[in-house]
């Protein structure tokens, strides 16, 4: 039995699909192989996101909320100024919902492929309360930031400008896959095809959210006890 001080980290994950990368975490909890971690609950911006099953399968709570169904944009809005307005709001509400948690707060947020890109309004309460934000992205850092990656990566591997591409966990800044990164794995191109790349890509990301989970809530359930001042041994 671990004391109150060696609880496990309380992990929210958010996710808008498929949501493979929340099994890789689910699984790799039940087995063992992630330790000092527990997911208290999933959050969604899509009502039809199969994360939502898995959710129900680990008996996981999950949250619906989504901008649109929540009141802050317009369906089929296309007023830049509206957009971002909304935007603000919906991140700036999201934030309180996650804050007003009234049994587990989370200390880490992992984004597994959360398909919204968040502003400060979400990401600057979520720093104060001093919670940690980590996403997943199939790319180098600073190498095809933002939506397609794998493709724009493939159509350089085809046109022989480029032989390998990679995948990393970094920390959520305002700026799209800029934040620092906490784990890259470089992925040499084998010469398949979009389809095989996209399917070993996301193997080897299932592997790395894993194991950048595993660091990152290490690091938080030993910084719990840590006074401010305090040196973290190398």
């Amino acid at each position: 039995m671990t004391g109150p001080e060696e609880s496990p980290c309380r992990i929210l994950v958010m996710a808008s699909g498929f949501g493979s990368n929340f099994q890789a975490l689910i699984d790799a909890i039940s087995t063992g192989q992630l330790r000092n971690s527990h997911i208290i609950s999933l959050i969604t911006n899509r009502r039809n996101a199969h994360a939502i099953v898995r959710a129900d399968e680990a008996g996981i709570p999950w949250d619906y909320f989504n901008p649109i169904s929540n009141g802050f944009l317009r369906k089929g809005e296309t007023d830049e100024q509206k957009l971002a307005e909304g935007r603000q709001k919906y991140d700036a509400a999201l934030a309180a919902r996650i804050l007003s948690t009234d049994k587990e707060r989370p200390e880490l947020i992992i984004l597994a492929g959360w398909m919204h890109v968040f502003s400060g309004a979400f990401l600057e309460p979520i720093e104060r309360a001093r919670m940690r934000i980590i996403n997943i992205h199939p790319a180098l850092p600073r190498e095809f930031d933002g939506a397609m990656a794998i493709e724009r990566a493939f159509e350089e591997f085809k046109a022989g400008r480029l032989t390998r591409t990679g995948i990393m966990a970094h920390y959520v800044i305002d700026e799209v896959d800029r934040g620092a990164p906490i784990m890259i794995k470089e992925i040499e191109w084998e010469g398949e095809e979009l389809e095989e790349l996209k399917e070993r890509m996301h193997f080897h990301e299932h592997e790395l959210i894993v194991k950048a989970t595993a660091k990152v809530a290490q690091e938080i359930v030993e910084g719990r006890e840590r006074k401010p001042g305090d040196v973290p041994n190398p």
